[in-house]
């Protein structure tokens, strides 16, 4: 069998080579050439799989190590017989956690009361719904928007777009669907932009596409409201828009879902498939090395400080948009974001580490919310 696999998959030659020859490429360098005898594909989200990649060669099995799938042309797979997994929910955790550092650092640069906010939840799966959970345990005024999920429950639990979009915090977290009923392309533009209101926090973790980024830019530009703005997910990547990037507080190059555990998760839920699929006895199992200093000691006696200490020490998420925002100027900003993206050193997440002093409600409330996910 001949594997080909994305090579900043993390760990796949270890866990996918007992299995047959594995040829590892850079994933913009995976070429219909280059597969043509080539039994599994295993991706990223920067590889487009479509019949101009996949026609004529001899691929059965696709897999993405990623939650998002709108790389995948799952219409002509269905239509070749050729099997397809993506890795859904594998990094929610991640992204859950990259959410609240965000909101922690924010908080603690503007002087801000996170338990007294409120907070549109765009898009309530496996992500949307741990950031509500968690930020209803923080005290927070969660109103959820899901279309979708609403027309399938009928529940009333869920908003109205233009209710999430006036609330003090707005997150996104849908997948990138462009036409039809449920379209989320460009679903924050130039028309509601202008929902948000003075002091909102916006968040953009979903996919690049759901924010227009041309629109956010004159928004920013322009506008005689202040918003606060965390950007980790952009249109054209890798080949950012690099005055955009400039202006928003947190600029991150597509690493949200980046905890060692995350990426872990991935490998491990395309894996089960391929063994699965092909009938192969599964062989690798993933070993988790310790954590230097798994020590987190709280001092402060206020909420917001105690988050912002937690989720500080766990990731350095400002340093991490500094370093981004310092190759603004590089004449190859799209190299620059790839080599961010592919020498990442994953973080760590929250239920590696262990809190010392004094925990009180909600923060109590709100660790174990964290820590509850499966």
């Amino acid at each position: 069998m001949k594997i080909t696999a994305d090579k900043n998959i993390l760990w796949v030659k270890e866990c996918f080579s007992k299995h047959g020859e594995i040829q590892l490429l850079d994933g913009r360098e995976i070429t219909r050439e280059r597969i043509i005898d080539t039994d599994a594909l295993l991706v990223r989200s920067i590889t487009q799989v479509d019949e101009n990649l996949l026609n004529g060669t001899n691929v059965k099995f696709v897999g993405t190590a990623t939650i998002g799938d709108d790389h995948i042309d799952k219409d002509y797979l269905n239509s070749r017989g050729i099997y397809f997994t993506n890795a859904k929910g594998c990094n929610a955790e991640a992204v859950t956690e990259y959410v609240f550092t965000a909101l922690s650092l924010l908080a603690h640069e503007n002087g801000l009361n996170l338990k007294d906010k409120s907070i549109g939840v765009i898009g309530v799966g496996n992500i949307g719904s741990r950031v509500a959970a968690a930020a209803k345990a923080l005290g927070m005024k969660v109103v959820k928007n899901d279309p979708p999920l609403k027309d399938e429950t009928k529940s009333d639990e869920f908003s109205e777009l233009q209710d999430a979009l006036q609330c003090d915090i707005v997150t996104l977290h849908v997948p990138l669907n462009v036409g039809g009923k449920y379209n989320t392309y460009h679903l924050l533009n130039e028309c509601n932009i202008h929902s948000l209101k003075d002091g909102t926090i916006l968040i953009n973790a979903s996919r690049g596409s759901v924010v227009d980024n041309k629109a956010l830019l004159k928004y920013l530009k322009s506008s005689t409201q202040k918003i606060l703005t965390v950007i980790d997910v952009w249109e054209n990547e890798p080949n950012i828009n690099k005055e955009l990037m400039k202006l928003v507080d947190i600029a991150t190059p597509h690493v949200a879902g980046y905890s060692l555990e995350g990426k872990i998760n991935g490998t491990k839920i395309i894996y089960k498939k391929f063994c699965d699929y092909f009938s192969e006895p599964p062989l690798w199992k993933a070993e988790y090395p310790d954590i230097e200093d798994p020590v987190i000691r709280l001092e402060s006696s206020t909420l917001d400080s105690q988050l912002f200490r937690i989720f500080s020490k766990i990731y350095d998420i400002k340093s991490e948009s500094n370093l981004l925002k310092s190759v603004a100027d590089s004449d190859n900003i799209g190299e620059a974001f790839d080599s961010m993206r592919n020498n990442y050193k994953f973080r760590r997440e929250l239920k590696n580490y262990k809190i010392e002093g004094t925990v009180e409600e909600p923060l109590d409330k709100f660790i174990k919310t964290i820590l509850s996910f499966e």
